[in-house]
């Protein structure tokens, strides 16, 4: 025995002197590889149970980062298979950052009630960031105002309460977008946009004719242009398309790219999205600069943060990148909804009957009352719902301040968290079997699941969307009055078939209601009833 292993150590000795220093190389990369991965991936679960399992990826460092950008809905599906669909949270791995997920009920709810290690500030900074902010700009943007500050201006119309920057724009976001006054007031001039631009005389030299007063026009266009102008016409009146002619078509080219400025896509080669978002910030920094007096059109909202700008002193960049991603959110779901909801009614006749009916009752003697619309839908609420619940795609992130604890796993500080909505709405445990088919009837037949932990379209806790109510009179009242005034129809193809439905967009990371693939669009033939 002895002699055998002499003979078999000396032949590994005789092996490993032949051997290059380029083979040499490979072997120690490997043993070293060999070892990271079993650490990583099997050692390090058995011994730390309490931390989160982590989806296993190839190369060290980079992770599942060209996996996430790519197709970042099959990334997390398979996340949830890896964990045998238990949906406990664990941890994907991107360049130089690590990401919690969390799809169960609970461990969702638990979340958004952490408001210390989990609080919003963390992720708001690195939104004002990625956006444009510098060193200095943070520094004054979270700076308390206190009595002999530069800021500090005693019994403050603008700022009563003396908060930083920051939450002072989150403040007054919510003040307009929340039920009341204000919130009724950016909502008449939206639909005072729609009743201009959803009118036969606009829409007749769209698309092409085909035969009589009918003309054949893409649905996802009427959305995008309609929507997205009523949204920038309610901020700012006429102001940012006198100074940038164009700047539906430029908020639309960003809106379509925004998630690489939201994950700070590395811009080696130039981005898509780089263009739009320099002409938008042209646009916005001349509207800033322009004098009070110039800019009488503009919403509440928008005339006190830019107030507020001038307080604190912040730099001309910074102030337009807050304006900006103001305009970004108010701008980044609504024409998709509309899009699916229009997409769903001119698929089943019977159904679309159902709802025109529903909103023509909202009309009286030619004026559209919006509250009475949107109360007394029940059937465009259920396909709002269902909508929402299928097609809402937005990731809520965190950033954890400190360590803390959800569904039993550990978060380390410096981590972040992500809660996919595409994940929890389509979790088998609480939407059953058919968890990813349309049911026009789901929401009808149980209205509770409105409010089940598992449907979170506006996210939750203290981030909750101010807006959701002023979203929904958005989009039921461009319903009413594009049926109101044209009859709609799906276009067959020429062989007299409905085409396909849609398919969604999940190849790229959402930040809210994804839309549907490039080129899948729906073909309406619209006549005037006029």
């Amino acid at each position: 025995m002895a002699l055998t292993l002499n003979i078999l150590f000396s032949w590994c000795q005789v092996q490993w002197t032949m051997l290059g220093p380029w083979s040499l190389a490979v072997i120690v990369l490997a043993l070293c590889y060999s070892v990271w991965r079993f650490w990583c991936f099997t050692l390090k679960p058995w011994l730390y149970p309490r931390q989160p399992v982590e989806l296993p990826y190839w190369i060290p460092f980079l992770g599942h980062t060209l996996a996430f950008f790519g197709n970042s809905d099959k990334l997390l599906e398979r996340g949830l298979n890896y964990t045998k669909r238990t949906h406990e949270v664990y941890a994907i791995q991107l360049l130089l950052k690590k990401l919690y997920i969390i799809t169960s009920p609970a461990d969702v709810a638990a979340a958004f009630r952490d408001t210390v290690a989990l609080r919003f500030d963390g992720h708001l900074n690195e939104l004002l960031l990625n956006f444009g902010f510098n060193a200095e700009a943070i520094r004054r943007g979270w700076h308390n105002p206190k009595p002999g500050d530069w800021c500090y201006i005693p019994n403050n119309p603008i700022n009563p309460k003396q908060l930083n920057f920051i939450h002072l724009t989150e403040d007054i976001y919510k003040k307009q977008l929340l039920p009341g006054g204000r919130m009724d007031e950016i909502c008449e001039a939206f639909l005072g946009a729609l009743h201009k631009s959803v009118h036969r005389d606009k829409l007749e030299h769209w698309g092409s004719s085909v035969g009589g007063k009918t003309r054949r026009i893409s649905l996802y266009s009427l959305c995008r242009l309609a929507m997205v102008d009523a949204a920038t016409r309610s901020m700012f009146g006429s102001h940012l398309h006198d100074i940038e002619p164009n700047i539906v078509d430029n908020m639309l080219k960003f809106n379509d790219y925004a998630w690489m400025v939201f994950f700070r896509y590395p811009d080696f080669f130039g981005l898509p999205v780089t263009e739009p978002r320099r002409k938008i910030m042209d646009a916005l920094k001349v509207f800033i600069q322009l004098p009070r007096d110039q800019r009488k059109e503009q919403s509440w909202s928008i005339e006190t943060i830019i107030a507020a700008q001038e307080i604190v002193g912040i730099d001309l960049e910074a102030r337009a990148s807050v304006i900006l991603m103001i305009f970004w959110a108010a701008n980044s779901n609504e024409y998709n909804i509309s899009f699916w909801v229009l997409g769903y009614l001119l698929y089943n006749e019977d159904l679309f009957s159902l709802v025109k009916a529903e909103t023509e009752a909202a009309w009286v003697s030619g004026t559209l009352d919006i509250k009475y619309l949107c109360a007394n839908c029940p059937h465009l609420e259920s396909i709002f719902h269902e909508a929402l619940r299928l097609n809402g795609a937005a990731m809520v992130s965190r950033v954890v301040l400190e360590k803390t604890t959800i569904g039993g796993k550990e978060l380390k500080p410096g981590d972040s968290i992500l809660i996919p909505s595409r994940q929890i709405h389509t979790n088998e445990n609480v939407w059953g079997s058919d968890n990813r088919e349309f049911r026009a009837d789901r929401f009808l037949k149980n209205r509770s699941l409105a409010r089940h932990a598992s449907y979170r379209p506006f996210g939750g806790g203290l981030t909750y969307c101010p807006g959701r109510v002023l979203a929904k009179e958005e989009v039921y009242g461009f319903m009413a009055i594009l049926f109101h005034r044209f009859d709609l129809k799906l276009a067959l193809t020429s062989e007299g078939l409905k085409p396909p439905f849609p398919s969604l967009n999940d190849s790229i990371p959402a930040l809210g209601i994804t839309g549907p693939l490039k080129d899948a669009d729906i073909l309406v033939d619209i006549i005037p009833t006029d």
